[in-house]
């Protein structure tokens, strides 16, 4: 069964809290369920795979021992050895004398991945329960503020095991048993295909006493105007006319970037999961320039990402509908004003306004993400070209 394939009969994507705990005891049990979660969705990668070199190469996967002994350096860096002065974490070495020349994804090029020198894998996964027995051990004995660095590295494992999802999807593998499975659409409660929302003033970003990313802070207020917004993404059949309708082909339905896009890849979103109609399940695999035509073919267009997070946090009815699909916006990756990048500095400031790659937010969580990463204020940010992430949309009415 792949991931296109699976399908849940319940609706609603979260398989557990939205809060990121910020106490001890929750913070350990998190860490240690996660790594159980972690663990369980490699168990059944083909052997091949676990050597580097037999990997298949793309820009979008990393070699499997890799990713599981980056999660292990990244928790290890920035929960145990990071200071704010010794940014570098030269003070205190890592459990394994390779590491950071291998595993630091801030300075090993992607491309070496797949050749380095690696430890055999059964030194990596002792690294990994190395790293995780230390950083339970420090959780224990840390003060109420210094929890950053676990709740940080807590949800970077999150994002991790979701990545792993979407290597699979993109090699054709099947899904993991233990992996979330996609839920149906609820039908739009009403007559009505859309929510309306007033406006107001937007409160945007982190909040006070919560754990935010860097890209979500300093929190400013925005008034928004009345909108009307879809009461649930588009689903698989929609998309699925529209790409074997007469708009897909037709210029006029993308932007200058988009045609661009359609050029190079003839004409057609070739992500192996991207096709498939059903009016239960939500549209998969769909890029940004392939949204903004199909709301431009509809005469609609994307939600900004301020309108995004308005619904979120002012319309249960809006909430309950996400978690299927990360949903593309037509906000571009930028800093809130007054923006400090934070401990890990090469999280949020590399990929704004990246030259050449412009990303684009998207909201909302995908059926594979952990619903830790599922509160409205969450940034997710992609170059518009990408689909091989669990991605989809919803539209709003232009008024």
């Amino acid at each position: 069964m792949t991931f296109a394939e699976s399908v849940s009969g319940a609706v609603g994507a979260s398989y557990t809290s939205r809060e990121v705990p910020a106490g001890v005891r929750a913070l350990r049990q998190a860490l240690i369920a996660q790594r159980e979660y972690t663990l369980a969705l490699y168990a059944d990668l083909p052997p091949q795979y676990w050597v580097p070199g037999q990997f298949p190469v793309g820009a979008t996967v990393n070699p499997p021992l890799w990713e599981l002994a980056h999660i292990a350096w990244f928790q290890e860096f920035f929960a145990l050895r990071w200071r704010a002065d010794d940014v570098g974490g030269s003070r205190i070495a890592s459990c394994l004398d390779v590491a950071d020349r291998l595993f630091d994804s801030r300075s090993v090029a992607h491309q070496t991945r797949w050749h380095l020198d690696y430890p055999s894998k059964e030194s990596c996964f002792d690294y990994l329960q190395r790293v995780l027995d230390h950083v339970l051990d420090a959780l224990d004995k840390s003060a109420d503020k210094d929890r950053y660095g676990f709740q940080l590295v807590l949800l970077h494992e999150d994002m991790h095991a979701e990545a792993l999802a979407m290597t699979l999807t993109t090699l054709g593998l099947p899904l993991p048993a233990v992996a979330p499975l996609r839920s149906k659409l609820a039908a739009a409660a009403g007559t009505s295909p859309d929510i309306h929302l007033a406006g107001g003033m937007l409160r945007m970003g982190a909040r006070a006493g919560t754990f935010g990313f860097d890209n979500e802070k300093p929190s400013y207020h925005l008034q928004i105007e009345p909108f009307d917004i879809a009461a649930r993404v588009v689903s698989a059949d929609e998309f699925a006319a529209f790409r074997a309708s007469r708009a897909y082909r037709d210029p006029l339905m993308w932007s200058s970037e988009g045609n661009t896009w359609r050029e190079r890849s003839g004409h057609i979103n070739r992500h192996p999961a991207s096709v498939g109609a059903s009016t239960e399940l939500a549209a998969l695999h769909v890029n940004y320039f392939e949204a903004e035509a199909f709301c431009r073919a509809q005469h609609r267009r994307l939600p900004t990402e301020a309108e995004w997070e308005c619904a979120a946090t002012s319309s249960d009815q809006f909430l309950d509908s996400t978690g299927h699909v990360w949903e593309w916006t037509a906000s571009p990756f930028a800093p809130y004003p007054g923006f400090q990048a934070e401990r890990y500095r090469e999280y949020s400031e590399p990929s704004f306004d990246a030259p050449g790659a412009p990303h684009q937010v998207l909201k909302g969580g995908s059926f594979v993400s952990h619903s830790r990463l599922k509160y409205p204020q969450y940034r997710n940010f992609y170059a518009p070209a990408r689909s091989d992430m669990f991605c989809g949309f919803r539209t709003c009415a232009i008024s």
